[in-house]
């Protein structure tokens, strides 16, 4: 039985993945043999009938009986009796029109089984597609277990479903990272003009009261004025891009002490504003010994070399500034900043630490998320929940990480890696 049903199976498949051609003149052929066969049968049954009545009439004059008064048929059935002539009448027209009648109804049994086996289910299958196309609704399958021509549309279909799919989530993808770079580019906008509001505030404070040296004052506008540039550049490079990963990564080989001191010339800045003290401690190097040196006031013979770094200055005054931003949120009374390079690892530390709440258990797992808002309660204006996010991101672009937890002091503590051997 089970190879008897693998065989009918085999045959079953084989008709169902016939070409429409071969299937329709498989039908045709099987409306020949049918009609052919019944149109057969017929015209013998009608045949042996009709030798039947005219048996009853033997003895006329066959003459009479066979003579020929048309083309087809049309005997003389005078002979006969009324009902006998109706019956012969009947018999002689079934006997020789039944293979056009036989004929005409298959034609019409065919197509419709034809419509019916091979046509109505992937039809069915392409209307529902299309509506569902039409309506916007892309969650669905097309599916038609045919290898026929119709069987092959509808897994063109499908092909074309999933590309609109694809297609789709891209588009969602490409508004996804506009608006993240949107408000990267917001947010990105914020810290340094609150450093240049603190370089006036500084100057508005002590220039009165001449405190300010010209030398100061001329220093304090050059930090200015850098700081413009590269407000300006920033601008131009976020309006050439088209996501946060093509933000132009370009290391350099820069002092180590020149990347200290643009630290504290931010930190400096943004301490002259609110009324959170920043502490930052300079800017030191550790050997393979695991000794630290301050680089921003010694320096010895020989240490040139380590002292440089192959770094790119704006990724990481930009995660600076994405985190100083994020303390000064959070912070109670102080902020802490260090930076430290490993010489062995080539790894270049930046750690912010603030006096705050901290993070919580969930704000620890999805601190790092686009538009994750650390603290709900706290009222954030202007806050997108993506500082920590662009800082991952650049971090990530250097080769390095970002890492967020709690301090054991108190408060959040952020620490950006940056791999200077690039």
């Amino acid at each position: 039985m089970d190879w008897l049903e693998e065989k009918r199976d085999a045959v079953s498949d084989y008709i169902r993945n016939l070409s429409f051609r071969k299937a329709m003149v498989a039908y045709i052929l099987v409306l020949a043999a049918v009609v052919s066969g019944l149109s057969y049968l017929t015209m013998v049954v009608c045949w042996q009938w009709e030798a039947a009545e005219w048996a009853k009439y033997e003895q006329e004059d066959l003459t009479k009986i066979i003579y020929q008064k048309g083309p087809v048929w049309g005997y003389d059935y005078s002979f006969a009796a009324g009902t006998d002539r109706f019956r012969i009448l009947c018999l002689d027209f079934i006997r020789v029109w039944c293979p056009f009648l036989y004929a005409f109804s298959g034609m019409v049994i065919t197509i419709f089984l034809f419509y019916r086996k091979r046509l109505a289910m992937p039809l069915s299958i392409l209307e529902n597609s299309v509506d569902l196309i039409r309506g916007n609704d892309l969650d669905f399958h097309v599916q038609y277990d045919s290898k026929d021509e119709l069987g092959k549309l509808c897994d063109s279909v499908e092909d074309m479903r999933m590309e609109l799919v694809r297609g789709k989530e891209e588009m969602w993808q490409m508004v996804e990272r506009q608006k993240e770079l949107n408000a990267a580019f917001a947010h990105d906008l914020r810290t340094p003009l609150t450093v240049l509001k603190g370089y006036t505030d500084f100057l508005a404070r002590y220039l009165p009261e001449g405190k300010i040296s010209q030398e100061k004052m001329q220093d304090t506008l050059a930090l200015m004025s850098e700081h413009l540039k590269r407000l300006e550049d920033y601008s131009r490079t976020m309006k050439g891009i088209r996501s946060i990963d093509e933000v132009p990564f370009a290391p350099e080989w820069r002092e180590l002490q020149s990347i200290g001191k643009k630290i504290g010339e931010v930190v400096f800045a943004l301490d002259q504003i609110g009324d959170v003290k920043i502490h930052y401690k300079g800017c030191r190097m550790a050997d393979g010994s695991g000794m630290e040196k301050d680089r921003l006031t010694s320096r010895k013979e020989g240490d040139g070399e380590c002292s440089r770094v192959k770094a790119d200055d704006n990724i990481i005054m930009e995660v600076l500034e994405n985190l100083l931003s994020n303390a000064i949120r959070y912070a109670r009374k102080e902020i802490e900043v260090m930076a430290d390079y490993h010489v062995e690892k080539a790894e270049f530390l930046l750690t912010v630490r603030d006096d705050g709440k901290g993070f919580s258990k969930e704000q620890l797992e999805n601190a790092l998320q686009p538009y994750h808002k650390e603290y709900e309660s706290v009222e954030m204006d202007e806050h997108f929940g993506i500082g920590l996010h662009i800082c991952r991101e650049l971090c990530k672009k250097h080769g390095g990480t970002l890492n967020v937890a709690n301090s054991m002091q108190g408060g959040a503590v952020a620490t950006a890696s940056f791999f200077c051997n690039m």
